[in-house]
């Protein structure tokens, strides 16, 4: 750094260390305006919002629930306690919840046992009524006939009605607007609904799921841990801060910079119109870990300036000169690397980076101008020898790695080429329903419904035929039976339906009910007429909006598959998509949509541009180190703690886990703040003690580690207790991410002392030697 800038900076500091009374009044103005924003705070938990209008993906969605009916549901599970449905009593409950089902907030559409429309043939009359009528006054003979129509109609079973026929679901499908905001009211008068029935008929169980119910959970989930894990993260973190640092003062000091940042970043981000998810949510925590970086660099080297018999002033002035460059560096890199999430196409993912760019720089700017002024107010006694300094405990250290090089170099290499090779054991994979540990609700509702009733992973195609009416051309619907008939006979399936199966059924009533007529149709003429008889006997809301469009150019072909991952699910797909490919006209084949496909595929693409973007940051950091401390050297070699880290915790991962989905793959990016830290500060150290003191690698390293060394661990052992807390979390996203960042940032410290430590040393004596020969 040139003079001007050294004096620029020396003069800055020095401001605010004789007028920390300014400093204070002009920092907490500036955060209360930017914290004014928080008051048109808005949380979007609809999934929509994770896809560009652009995607194709997306598109197709789109334009499915366009021409046929949303997917959006409640799922009402109904289990008997004696295991039989086909009683009166509970036939009854099902006959009356469907009608109540109607009431839910925006329902569309209810469909159930009780009022499937089942079809019967009089001479030449067909006649279209519910399957189940005033089921309290049935009698046994006529149960066991429902009994045997229900169990054997594919619209139902496996759906709507267990094998077994042990139980029932109803599926009331509700229409919402942008955002989901209407999901807490849905949720909540369905849960209101099954209760009153739990207590109408003490001997049957009432559950509620479905995709709102899902939805709506998570944003509980989210909401749960912000109220509890979050905080008590947080004050593990203070606890651990207060151990080392050994100051109440310190930690309010490191609270306050916190929380003038977090504030003023979420502030400014709604200010600015960023639109906040639960992806957005991780941004405090990420704000957070830089923070926290910060302070403690500066507070550390501030402390030991102070034992060492410096009066406050001077102490601060002596740690700012030291640390305002490696703390620039640090919070400028993480800042690119969040800004190259502007490249994602997901929308949460491209505020997170923003958020977390705006909160990294003005945590920078908190911890070298609110922090030393709120040190300089605030009374507290820093008593040369009266309180213990941990240097020499690095001291001992430095010394033990000096003469010990050889053996950690070869060890840790072999450390880093084991974790490393095992990335590849990870996978992309979401298994949505274990978002939630037993302790949810909606988690023991959705396994048990997956185990006695249906699938939650559907899949969506809407299958053209090509000219209006087509849908009723015989050879298309042959076709689409041919797949139903396929999908039935694979393991992963637990249902599939299309208009097919009416057709067929169909046909067969008209022929009186004889099942060799269990077929589609020669005639498009004939399919036309079953079609307008059966539509103009379907009472209102039970419609075939669900399964044909209202051109009949397209049909809809439902698959529900058992509790497999996102990966799975797509690779399911693309074996859908090559049968119909090797089976079906050009202008029949169709490409599968649905939440599971959507989530899928862009998972995989926001994995890329997030690991792309911590790259970017890595190398920029190498770049600047190179500028900065004027070796082209010590830059190329920063790369490698830079990079180990994050590569050694996925290898873990992979060993332990093996599944990377949406939350964990945000972690190269939230921890690559620390994993900077801790690489460009030892190393300005370092190089500081080489260049302007003269020492040799040996007393450089104890050098670095005496000055920087307890900051280091002070961070890494702080953060890490936080994150270990996230990771107890009961939502696996949170917990997963938790567990993954307290192991890369442990990472980080491990590499930079018994690796990179090393691996100077090794290199700095070869050039030493050869500089003497």
């Amino acid at each position: 750094m040139g003079t001007v800038g050294i004096t620029m900076k020396e003069t800055w500091s020095r401001w605010v260390v004789e007028h920390p009374v300014w400093v204070l009044l002009i920092c907490s103005a500036l955060c209360v305006v930017m914290a004014t924003g928080l008051q048109g705070f808005r949380n979007n938990n609809d999934p929509r919002i994770f896809f560009t209008q652009e995607n194709p993906d997306f598109k197709r969605f789109m334009a499915l629930e366009d021409s046929f009916t949303a997917n959006e549901v409640v799922l009402f599970v109904v289990h008997p306690k004696n295991g039989r449905v086909f009683e009166p009593q509970t036939l009854a409950a099902i006959e009356s919840l469907t009608d109540d089902a109607w009431t839910l907030p925006y329902s569309t559409r209810v469909d159930s046992l009780t009022n499937f429309q089942h079809t019967e043939v009089d001479g030449d009359e067909l006649y279209v009524a519910p399957l189940v009528e005033d089921a309290a006054d049935m009698a046994p003979n006529e149960i066991a006939l429902v009994r045997e129509i229900a169990l054997k109609e594919p619209a139902l079973v496996g759906r709507l009605v267990s094998e077994k026929g042990h139980v029932a679901g109803i599926v009331a499908t509700v229409t919402m607007d942008e955002g989901n905001t209407e999901a807490p009211v849905i949720t909540q008068a369905a849960r209101e609904m099954a209760q009153a029935y739990r207590e109408r008929y003490p001997d049957i169980e009432f559950m509620v799921t479905g995709t709102v119910v899902f939805s709506q959970a998570s944003a509980d989930a989210t909401e749960q841990s912000m109220v509890t894990t979050l905080p008590l993260a947080f004050v593990v973190m203070l606890l651990c801060l207060w151990l080392i640092m050994r100051s109440a003062i310190f930690v309010v000091v490191t609270v306050m910079v916190i929380g003038f940042s977090i504030a003023s970043a979420m502030g400014i981000a709604t200010w600015l119109g960023i639109e906040f998810s639960p992806i957005v949510g991780m941004a405090p925590a990420m704000i957070l870990t830089l923070a926290v970086a910060d302070s403690v660099h500066i507070l550390a080297s501030y402390r030991h300036e102070c034992l060492q018999g410096k009066e406050r002033a001077a102490a601060m002035l002596e740690s700012l000169r030291i640390n305002i460059q490696p703390v620039w560096l640090t919070s400028f890199t993480t800042a690119i690397g969040f800004a190259i999430l502007n490249f994602s196409e997901s929308q949460p993912f491209r505020a997170l980076g923003n958020v977390v760019l705006i909160g990294v720089l003005l945590a920078f700017v908190f911890s070298v101008v609110l922090l030393p002024a709120l040190v300089m107010l605030l009374p507290h006694r820093i008593e040369p020898g009266k309180q213990r300094d941990f240097a020499p405990l690095m001291g001992a250290l430095a010394a033990h790695l000096n003469r010990h090089f050889k053996p950690w170099l070869l060890g840790m290499s072999a450390v880093v080429v084991v974790l490393t090779a095992a990335i590849g054991l990870n996978r992309i994979n979401d298994v949505f329903n274990e978002y939630f540990d037993e302790t949810f609700e909606v988690r023991q509702v959705n396994d048990f419904a997956m185990s006695n009733l249906t699938g939650m992973h559907r899949i969506d195609y809407a299958v053209h035929s090509g000219e209006s009416g087509g849908a009723m051309e015989p050879a298309y619907l042959k076709h689409i039976d041919d797949l139903i008939i396929w999908l039935e006979q694979q393991d992963e399936v637990v249902y599939a339906s299309a208009y097919s199966d009416v057709i067929k059924r169909l046909n067969r009533d008209m022929h009186g009910g004889d099942s060799q007529w269990y077929r589609i149709p020669q005639s498009r003429e004939l399919i036309s007429q079953y079609t307008l008889l059966y539509e103009l006997s379907l009472p209102q809301g039970l419609g075939l909006e669900d399964q044909l469009d209202i051109d009949k150019e397209q049909a809809r072909v439902i698959v529900l598959l058992e509790n497999i991952g996102s990966h799975p699910v797509l690779e399911f797909n693309e074996r859908v998509e090559a049968w119909m490919e090797d089976h079906w006209p050009q202008y029949m084949h169709s490409k599968g949509t649905g939440m599971d496909i959507l989530f899928g595929r862009v998972t995989m693409r926001n994995i890329q541009s997030m690991l792309g973007g911590a790259l970017v940051a890595l190398v920029s950091v190498s770049v600047l180190l190179v500028i900065a401390l004027r070796s082209v050297r010590y830059g190329a070699l920063s790369l490698l703690p830079n990079l180990l880290p994050a590569a050694m915790a996925f290898g873990l991962w992979g060993l332990v886990n093996g599944e990377i989905g949406l939350a964990v793959s945000v972690v190269a990016c939230m921890t690559l703040g620390i994993v900077v830290d801790d690489t460009v500060h030892f190393l300005s150290k370092y190089v500081r003690a080489k260049r302007e003191l003269g020492l040799n690698t040996e007393q450089a390293v104890e050098y670095a580690l005496r000055t920087v060394g307890v900051a280091l661990v002070a961070t890494s052992v702080v953060l890490v207790a936080n994150f270990a807390v996230i990771g107890t979390s009961h939502f696996y996203p949170n917990s997963s991410m938790g567990q993954l960042s307290a192991i890369t940032i442990a990472m980080a410290l491990i590499v930079d002392f018994f690796f990179f430590v090393p691996l100077l040393v090794a290199l700095d004596r070869r050039k030493q030697i050869r500089a003497g020969a």
